[in-house]
């Protein structure tokens, strides 16, 4: 019984990290913007191709090609901001438009993905192969460097968003986008840097992910489900929620799937989610919105 749920914490843990890293990203566009980026899984997929290339094609080392994406995702997340999200954002409707066109953004980079790297399964390299044994359960170095990764980021995205400049622009411009353009913020900047960083820790998921599982053109759409739902659960208001919420989802998904087997992983999930919607909508940790 010890190993199993030994086991069970370790999968926890993975999936925590991964999820985290995903849906503050989410949640900090969510926010400041008020619209969900469907390209946010998009932007994970290319992270992890990007890796993979920089690490297989090129040679680096898996923590230099990982260094080597995140620039690369920033400046694609600005990128979509410029394409996808500022000429719709002030129409009427602009949250729905912005939903269709960073949906239409993923279908497209699902495609290219497809053409440029192709339909087989690729995997990025892990940082470390070392392993160590707590009873008969063997926990890979990949995971605390998973969990270093998450915590470190997501609480360092925290501090940044209380104590700098830059977050206090953030959190105004959240707040009343009006008086903060009187104050002498600019929201469109806001809006750009938003998007880069929100791109760089899908970069960070997909340091996580790819090194984890395979990766296809197709798998960008799971964990922005997955992230969408701990957005939810948590609490979007707030990013303590969100770290929270990836962590308990993670660990309902590793226990479901060690119990029940991976099929009703995603039942288990959203029965919980509805259940959570009806008792407590503004999720798990509730935040100022």
């Amino acid at each position: 019984m010890t190993d199993a749920l030994l086991s069970i914490l370790v999968s926890a843990l993975v999936l925590g990290s991964l999820y985290s890293l995903m849906a503050s990203g989410l949640s900090l566009i969510w926010s400041t913007l008020g619209v969900f980026n469907y390209a946010h899984g998009a932007l994970l997929l290319l992270g992890a191709y990007f890796i993979w290339t920089f690490s297989e094609k090129v040679g680096l080392p898996v923590l230099l090609a990982f260094a080597a994406a995140v620039p690369l995702l920033a400046l694609l997340g600005m990128l979509l901001d410029l394409v996808a999200v500022r000429p719709f954002i002030s129409r009427p409707n602009g949250t729905l438009l912005v939903m269709v066109s960073t949906l239409a953004i993923a279908n497209a980079v699902e495609g290219a993905a497809q053409l440029v790297w192709g339909p087989q399964n690729k995997q990025i390299k892990s940082v470390s192969t070392s392993t160590f044994a707590m009873g008969d359960v063997k926990i890979a170095s990949s995971t605390l460097i998973a969990l270093g990764l998450a915590l470190v980021l997501v609480i360092g995205l925290i501090m940044l968003l209380r104590t700098t400049k830059w977050g206090m622009a953030v959190r105004a411009v959240e707040q009343n986008r009006d008086m903060a353009m009187l104050v002498g913020i600019r929201p469109a900047r806001i809006y750009a840097g938003v998007f880069a960083v929100a791109s760089m820790l899908a970069c960070a998921a997909a340091f996580v992910y790819g090194t984890t599982t395979t990766i296809t053109p197709t798998k960008g759409f799971e964990p922005l489900l997955t992230a969408f739902v701990v957005l939810v659960f948590g609490g979007s208001a707030t990013l303590w929620g969100t770290l929270v919420g990836a962590f308990t989802i993670g660990l309902l998904e590793a226990g479901t799937t060690y119990w029940l087997g991976l099929q009703w992983s995603p039942v288990a999930v959203f029965l919980v989610l509805v259940l959570i919607m009806l008792v407590r909508p503004q999720g798990l940790v509730k935040g100022r919105s």
